[in-house]
C-alpha cells in the first residue's frame, strides 16, 4: 500500500480516536454528574412524597454547582461533595453514588435511612469523607474499596457483625473513625493494626468482646465505653511514643491492676476507667501526667489509699472515686486537692470525715457529691463558706436537724439536693437569696412549717421538689414567681465552654432529679446512658429543653426549657393562688395528697403542662373548662376531691392525654362522650362518680379498682401493692425459669439484633452521641422506628389520622383507640394509640410489638396483620399496622376480649398441630380443626395428627395435643358469645397440663406450657 493510500486512513483513524476521547471525557463530566444527581432527586422524592429536604429545590435550569448541598471542584467542572444531612430522608440509600466519579465528600447523617449499606458505596474510590451517622442502617459493615477514606462516621445506627470485612483494608489514610452506638460484635484485637494514620477511634456502645487493641497508643482519642471487653490491661500497650489525650475504658469488664505505664501517655487529658472490675492500688504513676484534667475511677474496687502523687496533678478538675466501697472517714488527702472543681464520692460507705478531711475548705470546688453514704448528725454549716460551690449533693444519707440558714449565702449555687435524709424544722427564708438556684431538692425529709414566701425571689428555680414532708399552711403567692427568668444563669453556663462539664461521669444524680413516674420525664429516664447523660445535663444547664411543650393554648410545640413543682404528700391547705398562671416555665404541677380546698383557678391553662396531679385534696366547685386549652397535657389526675357541676366537654379534645382519673368526685355530673379521648379510658377512671353517665362499653366493662388512697407520709405502701408486687415477682421468676429451660433444650436461634425493643439497655435512637443528637426529645421531628422498608415520621401519622380525629376512629376500648389513615406513599394503615401507662402499658405495648413483628416467638406469623412500625411520642405508644378488616372487627368496629380469645385459639391450634393458620391448603387451619374435631365435641385420634408431629416424636403426647386443639376450636367458635372468657381458659388450661413435672415434661408438655404462658399475656392485655 502506497503512502498516498495510507495517509487518508491514518487521518481518519486520528479523527476517530479524538472523537472517542471526547466521548469518554463527555461521559465523565459535569453534565453526567447532573444526570446522576437528578436520578438521585427522583429516587428520594419517590421514597419521601411528603417530607422533602432541600434536594427538592434542585432545578434543571441551573448548574448542579448551585444546587443546595452540592459542592463542585474549584473550576466548577465536577461535583465533588454532597451534603444531605438533616433532610428528612427515609428509605434505602441510593445505589449509584459511584457514578459521581469525583465525589470526595458524602454526608447523609441525621436522616432515617434504613436497610443495608449498598455495595455501590465501596466503588466510590475517591471518597475521603463519609458520614452516615444517626440513621437506622443495619446489616454488616463492608466498605472495601474506600482506600482514600480519611473520615468515617457511622455512629447511632444498627450496623452489626464483625469488623474484619472493612478493617484494616480501608484504613490506609483513615484519620477519624466513629463506629459508636451500633450492634457490632467480635474482637477488636488486631482490626486496626494497619491503620497507621488513625488518630480518633470511637467504638463505644457496641457488643465487642475479648481483649483491648494493643496499638491504641498511636491514637489521640480512643473510646471503647459500654462494651463487653474483659481481661487485664497489659502495661505494654502504653508505649514511649503514646499520643493519647482521651482514653475511655468505662463500663466494660476489665479486671486486675491497672498499669502505671499509662503515665507514658504524657498528653493525656481525660482518663476514664469507671465501671469495671479493676482492683488493687490506684497507680501512683498517674500523678506524673501533668496535663490530666479528669480522672474517673468510680465503680471499681480500688484500694482506699489515695497516692500522694496525685496531688501533683495541678490541672486536675474532676476526680470521681464513687462506688469503690470506701468506708469509715473520708480520706484526709482529699482536702489537699486544692485544684479540684468536681469531687464525686457518692455511693461509698463513709460515715464521717467531712470536717477532718478538709474538703470543706477546698477553694475551687464547684460540685461536691457525698450522696448515698452513711453520714449522720447535722448538716455541716461550714459548707456555706465554699463560695465557688455550684452543685451540692448530700441526699440519701442520715443527716438530721435543721437546714442551716447559712446555706442561703452560697451565691453561685445552682443545685442543692438534701433529699432523703432526716431533716426537721422549717425551710430557712434565706433560701430566697439564691438567685442562681435551678434545682432545690428537699423531698422525703420531715420538714415542717410553712413554705417561706422569700422563695419567690429564686428567679432561676425551675425544679422544686418538696414532696413527702410535713409542710403546712397555704401556698404563698410569691411562690408563683419562681423560675420566672433563669436566663442569666443559663447565659453564664453558656459562656463556660469547658471540656469537663458538671455532668461528666454517670447518670445517678440526674436520674434522681427526673420524676421517673410521669411522662414524658419517664421516657427520658429509661433511655439515659452515661454518654447522653453528659449531653442532657449540658443542654439543661445551658437552657435547652429535652421534650416539647405547647405554646399558650395552641398545638404549636416548642423545645423551651420547662421545670416542675412537686408539693405532694404534705399537709398544705388553702386555695391555689390565682397567680398560678404566671408559672409559664413549668410543665409539671403535682399538688396531690394535701388538704387544698376551694376552686381550681382557670388561669391554670396558662401553664404548658404535661402533668397536672391534684389527687386526694378537698378541691370543690366546677372543673374549669380552660383545662381543655392545655393541649400537651398527658397526665390529668383529679381523683378523690369534691369537684361538682358538669364535667367540661373540652377535656375530650386533649388528644395527648394518656392517663386520666376523675374518680371519687361524687358531685360531678354530665355525660362522657362515646367517642374522643375520654372514651379510651377504662372504667376505673370514673369510679365513685354516680352522677356521671358513661358510654355502655365503659359502664359495662369490668372495673379494676384504683390503687387504694395512700395516706400522707412515708412511702404509703398498701396491702394491695404488696400482694401485687409478690405476685409479679412470682410471675417474673416463673417466666424466667421457663424461658431459661426452653432455651437450654432447644436449638439456639441466631442472636436477635437489638435496637428496637423497649427493654433493650441501649436504645438505639437515644438522646445523643459524640456526633450530636437525633432523638424524639432533641429534634423537631419525632422519629418512628420502622420495621418495614418504607419510612414515615410521627408527623405523617398525625396527618394520616387527621391528628387522631374522631372521624377516623374504627375501633376503641380499654386498650386505646384505632384510627384509619393513609401514609404519604398511599398505604392504608390502622394506627393503634394505646393509652395504658406504667408497667402494664409498657408490657402491653411491648408484647404486641414483638408478636406482630415476628420477634416474640421467632417466626413470621402469616395470619397476623403486618406491623409497619411503632412510635413513642412522650407517653403515647403508637403502633402502625397494615389496614385490613378481619370480619369480626370490621363488622363491629370494636376490639373485644372475645376477639382476643379467637386469636389465642388460632395460636393454640398452631402449637397443637405444627401447621400455620393459613398455609395454602384447601382449607385453613380453623376449618380443618372444626371438621376433624366436630366443633370440639370429640377427641383427636393418633391417626389425624399431622406427619410433622409424628416425625418429631410428639405422637406420645397426642392426648395433650388433642385437648389443646379442643381448646382452640372452642375459642374460635363462630358465635363470640359461645367462646370462653379468659378466666375460663385459665381453668381449662390448668386441667390439661397433666401431672408432668418441670424435670420430666415431654415436648408436648412444653408446648402446653408455652400456650399457657401466651395465655397469661392475653389475660394481661384484656382482663
Amino acid at each position: 500500500m502506497s503512502d498516498d493510500e495510507t495517509d487518508p486512513w491514518r487521518f481518519g483513524l486520528f479523527i476517530f480516536l479524538i472523537l472517542v476521547a471526547v466521548t469518554v471525557v463527555a461521559g465523565d463530566s459535569l453534565e453526567t454528574d447532573r444526570e446522576v444527581l437528578w436520578r438521585l432527586k427522583l429516587f428520594l422524592e419517590g421514597n419521601n412524597r411528603v417530607n422533602k429536604g432541600h434536594y427538592s429545590q434542585w432545578s434543571q435550569n441551573s448548574s448542579p454547582c448551585e444546587w443546595p448541598g452540592v459542592s463542585c471542584s474549584s473550576d466548577k467542572a465536577r461535583v465533588t461533595g454532597l451534603n444531605l444531612s438533616e433532610s428528612n430522608i427515609s428509605g434505602a440509600v441510593f445505589n449509584n453514588f459511584s457514578a459521581l466519579t469525583q465525589l470526595t465528600y458524602l454526608d447523609l447523617s441525621k436522616n432515617t435511612f434504613e436497610g443495608h449499606l449498598p455495595n455501590d458505596l465501596s466503588r466510590c474510590h475517591n471518597l475521603k469523607y463519609l458520614n452516615l451517622s444517626h440513621n437506622i442502617l443495619e446489616g454488616e459493615l463492608n466498605l472495601n474499596g474506600l482506600s482514600n477514606l480519611e473520615v468515617l462516621d457511622l455512629t447511632l445506627n444498627r450496623i452489626a457483625g464483625e469488623l474484619q470485612f472493612s478493617f484494616p483494608s480501608i484504613c490506609n489514610k483513615l484519620v477519624v473513625a466513629n463506629l459508636s452506638d451500633n450492634n457490632l460484635t467480635g474482637s477488636i484485637y488486631n482490626c486496626f493494626d494497619g491503620c497507621g494514620n488513625l488518630r480518633h477511634l470511637d467504638l463505644s456502645a457496641n457488643y465487642f468482646r475479648g481483649n483491648i487493641w494493643s496499638g491504641l497508643a498511636q491514637l489521640v482519642e480512643f473510646s471503647v465505653s459500654q462494651n463487653y471487653l474483659s481481661g487485664s490491661v497489659l502495661a505494654s500497650i502504653f508505649t514511649e511514643n503514646c499520643s493519647l489525650e482521651i482514653l475511655d475504658f468505662s463500663e466494660n469488664a476489665f479486671t486486675g491492676h491497672f498499669p502505671g505505664n499509662v503515665s507514658k501517655c504524657k498528653n493525656l487529658v481525660i482518663l476514664n476507667l469507671w465501671g469495671n472490675k479493676f482492683s488493687g492500688p490506684i497507680p501512683a504513676m498517674i500523678g506524673s501526667i501533668s496535663g490530666l484534667e479528669a480522672l474517673f475511677l468510680g465503680n471499681n474496687s480500688f484500694d482506699s489509699v489515695i497516692p500522694e502523687s496525685l496531688l501533683n496533678l495541678s490541672k486536675l478538675d474532676f476526680l470521681d472515686l464513687s462506688r469503690n466501697k470506701f468506708a469509715g472517714d473520708i480520706q484526709p488527702i482529699f482536702g489537699r486537692f486544692t485544684q479540684l472543681k468536681y469531687l464525686v464520692l457518692h455511693g461509698n460507705f463513709y460515715t464521717g470525715g467531712i470536717y477532718s478531711s478538709g474538703i470543706l475548705k477546698l477553694p475551687s470546688v464547684s460540685r461536691l457529691d457525698l450522696s448515698f453514704n452513711n453520714f449522720t448528725g447535722p448538716l455541716p454549716v461550714e459548707i456555706s463558706q465554699i463560695q465557688s460551690l455550684k452543685f451540692l449533693i448530700l441526699s440519701h444519707n442520715n443527716f438530721s436537724g435543721n437546714i442551716p440558714p447559712e446555706y442561703g449565702n452560697l451565691p453561685a449555687i445552682q443545685a442543692l439536693d438534701l433529699s432523703f435524709n432526716q431533716l426537721t424544722g422549717s425551710i430557712p427564708p434565706s433560701i430566697g437569696n439564691l438567685t442562681s438556684l435551678l434545682w432545690l431538692m428537699l423531698a422525703n425529709n420531715s420538714l415542717s412549717g410553712e413554705i417561706p414566701h422569700e422563695i419567690g425571689n429564686c428567679s432561676s428555680l425551675l425544679w422544686l421538689n418538696l414532696a413527702n414532708n410535713q409542710l403546712s399552711g397555704h401556698i404563698p403567692t410569691e411562690l408563683t414567681n419562681i423560675g420566672r427568668d433563669p436566663s442569666s444563669t443559663f447565659e453564664l453556663n453558656r459562656q463556660q465552654n469547658e471540656r469537663i462539664i458538671a455532668g461528666s461521669g454517670e447518670c445517678l444524680t440526674m436520674k434522681r432529679w427526673i420524676p421517673a413516674d410521669y411522662p414524658p420525664f419517664s421516657f427520658v429516664y429509661t433511655i439515659l446512658t452515661r454518654k447522653n447523660c453528659r449531653n442532657i445535663w449540658d443542654r439543661l444547664l445551658k437552657g435547652n429543653g429535652i421534650f416539647s411543650v405547647c405554646v399558650g393554648v395552641s398545638n404549636v410545640r416548642t423545645f423551651q426549657i420547662t421545670g416542675y413543682l412537686q408539693l405532694s404528700g404534705n399537709q398544705l391547705s388553702g386555695e391555689v393562688p390565682t397567680d398560678i398562671g404566671k408559672m409559664q416555665n413549668f410543665s409539671m404541677l403535682h399538688l396531690g395528697l394535701n388538704q387544698f380546698y376551694g376552686k381550681l383557678p382557670p388561669q391554670i391553662d396558662k401553664l404548658p403542662l404535661v402533668v397536672l396531679n391534684l389527687t386526694q385534696n378537698n378541691f370543690s366547685g366546677t372543673i374549669p373548662s380552660e383545662i381543655g386549652n392545655i393541649k400537651c397535657l398527658q397526665n390529668l389526675d383529679l381523683s378523690y376531691n369534691n369537684f361538682s357541676g358538669t364535667f367540661p366537654a373540652s377535656v375530650n379534645e386533649l388528644f395527648d392525654l394518656s392517663k386520666f382519673n376523675i374518680s371519687y368526685n361524687p358531685l360531678i355530673s354530665g355525660a362522657i362522650p362515646s367517642t374522643g379521648q375520654l372514651a379510651t379510658f377504662e372504667r376505673s377512671s370514673y369510679l365513685g362518680d354516680p352522677l356521671l353517665r358513661l358510654p355502655a362499653f365503659i359502664a359495662n366493662s369490668p372495673a379494676q379498682p384504683p390503687k387504694h388512697a395512700e395516706s400522707n407520709g412515708g412511702t404509703r405502701k398498701t396491702k394491695l401493692a404488696v400482694i401485687l408486687a409478690f405476685l409479679a415477682l412470682i410471675l417474673v421468676a416463673l417466666i424466667c425459669g421457663i424461658l431459661s429451660v426452653v432455651i437450654c433444650i432447644s436449638v439456639k436461634s441466631p442472636e436477635e439484633k437489638p435496637g428496637y425493643l423497649l427493654e433493650n439497655i441501649k436504645y438505639r435512637h437515644d438522646l445523643a452521641s459524640s456526633s450530636g443528637g437525633s432523638s424524639p426529645w432533641l429534634s423537631d421531628t419525632i422519629k418512628v422506628i420502622r420495621l418495614d422498608k418504607t419510612a414515615f415520621t410521627h408527623a405523617d401519622i398525625l396527618n394520616a389520622t387527621g391528628r387522631f380525629s374522631e372521624s377516623r376512629i374504627i375501633g376503641k376500648g380499654g386498650f386505646g383507640t384505632v384510627y384509619r389513615g393513609e401514609l404519604p406513599d398511599g398505604r392504608a394503615v390502622a394506627v393503634k394509640k394505646l393509652q395504658r401507662e406504667g408497667i402494664e402499658g409498657e408490657k402491653e405495648f411491648r408484647a404486641e410489638m414483638e408478636v406482630l413483628s415476628g420477634n416474640g416467638f421467632g417466626w413470621p406469623h402469616p395470619n397476623l396483620v403486618t406491623l409497619y412500625g411503632w412510635c413513642l411520642d412522650g407517653s403515647d405508644k403508637i403502633l402502625v399496622y397494615e389496614y385490613m378488616e378481619a370480619p369480626e372487627y370490621g363488622q363491629t368496629w370494636k376490639a373485644t376480649t372475645k376477639g382476643d380469645v379467637y386469636s389465642y385459639g388460632v395460636l393454640a391450634m398452631e402449637l397443637a398441630t405444627g401447621r400455620r393458620a393459613v398455609d395454602g391448603g384447601e382449607e385453613c387451619l380453623v376449618e380443618w380443626a372444626r371438621r376433624v374435631m366436630g366443633n370440639g365435641r370429640y377427641g383427636l385420634g393418633r391417626t389425624v395428627l399431622p406427619v410433622v408431629l409424628l416425625g418429631s416424636g410428639l405422637a406420645e403426647g397426642a392426648e395433650e395435643m388433642s385437648e389443646l386443639l379442643k381448646i382452640g376450636v372452642n375459642c374460635t367458635s363462630e358465635a363470640p358469645q359461645a367462646r370462653p372468657n379468659m378466666k375460663e381458659l385459665l381453668s381449662l388450661n390448668g386441667k390439661n397440663k397433666g401431672g408432668s413435672t418441670l424435670k420430666t415434661r415431654s415436648v408436648s408438655g412444653w408446648i402446653l406450657l408455652i400456650a399457657e404462658f401466651t395465655l397469661f399475656s392475653f389475660v394481661d392485655s384484656t382482663e
